[in-house]
């Protein structure tokens, strides 16, 4: 804009250079032309006071008086008045094409800078709304993470292997939650919220991370009704470790994931009939049950091995119940 102010200014000042007047010339042309005028003018009064009036009604009696005096008017009008009516003239012509050229430079000017204007103020305007739209679908299958889910981690190993690859949204007050947990006195508690924020980061570099701002709305009812209402606002997901705030979100008519439950739906499925070695490790809750677990932490009962703690044995399955804590296969001796 400065360029082309300056290329304006330069337009609208340039024709004040040809501007003149009888001052700015030199003493000799401006004899010279006051002269000329002075000659032609007295050439003209001489000519016209040489007429039959004159010469039928002679002034005072004189028949040369009225040429002598005429002649000589009309050259000193030539002489000081004509010229500088004429320069005037000529500068006031001047001064009507230079005004009447600087206004239409001028309009021209003001109209390209709002056109430009309008231009840049379309394109970022388009910019803001395609950069919008692609947010919003981006945002479409975004999942809001809780606290649980930062401290837990294994959402990093999750996204590494690339079983999601969704957009995550983690709120303010989730952070808050995290840093003042990092700053607890308590040791468990502080090393927790430093895993959580740890996570963050680690996400960051492997996919897209939302912070959001909820506001102090609802502040002081906890983040988890935070985390809801944010969720069921946006019509996003909610993946949380918590399970009472896993059945608030099914009840609130958010889509909540587990990732407990995701871990229990892929630990190894055994069907009645089929034989393992086990190591009991310890007695069950019903009496002579002995107790083990597979490598992936599937809880194996077996009936009457109370007294083969310690020991690997053979067993049968019987059959496998799926309980809220997970996968429990139970077990004869073979």
């Amino acid at each position: 804009m400065s360029v082309e102010n300056g290329e304006k200014t330069k337009l609208l000042e340039a024709p004040k250079s040809t501007e003149r007047n009888m001052n700015n010339l030199p003493n000799h042309v401006i004899v010279l032309i006051r002269a000329v005028f002075a000659l032609i003018f007295f050439i003209t009064g001489f000519n016209f006071s040489n007429s039959a009036f004159f010469k039928e009604y002679p002034l005072f009696g004189l028949n040369y008086l009225a040429q002598i005096l005429i002649s000589m008017l009309a050259g000193v009008v030539g002489f000081f008045i004509v010229p500088e009516i004429l320069f005037n003239a000529r500068n006031a012509i001047e001064n009507l094409i230079r005004n009447t050229v600087a206004e239409i430079v001028s309009s021209f000017w003001e109209q390209q800078s709002k056109r430009i204007q309008e231009q840049r103020r379309d394109k970022q305007r388009k910019k803001s709304e395609n950069e919008k739209k692609k947010l919003e679908e981006e945002m479409k299958n975004a999942i809001v993470l809780d606290t649980s889910v930062l401290i837990d981690g294994r959402i990093v190993d999750i996204v590494k292997l690339q079983f999601l690859d969704n957009p995550f949204v983690i709120p303010q007050a989730v952070i808050d939650e995290l840093h003042s947990l990092s700053d607890s006195k308590d040791n468990l508690k502080r090393q927790k919220g430093r895993r959580g924020l740890d996570m963050i980061k680690d996400l960051k570099k492997r996919s897209k991370i939302m912070i959001v701002d909820t506001g102090n709305k609802n502040r002081d009812q906890g983040v988890d009704k935070i985390l809801v209402e944010f969720a069921k606002e946006n019509n996003f997901k909610l993946m949380t470790m918590d399970f009472n705030l896993n059945k608030v979100a099914s009840v609130s008519g958010v889509k909540a994931l587990n990732i407990n439950d995701l871990a229990n739906s892929l630990k190894t499925i055994l069907l009645p009939g089929e034989e393992l070695q086990i190591n009991i490790l310890h007695e069950g809750k019903e009496r002579n049950q002995g107790v083990g677990y597979l490598e992936d932490g599937t809880m194996i009962v077996v009936e009457n091995a109370k007294d083969k703690i310690g020991e690997e044995v053979k067993v049968k399955v019987s059959k496998m119940i799926q309980s809220p804590a997970g996968k429990i296969i139970f077990c004869t001796l073979s």
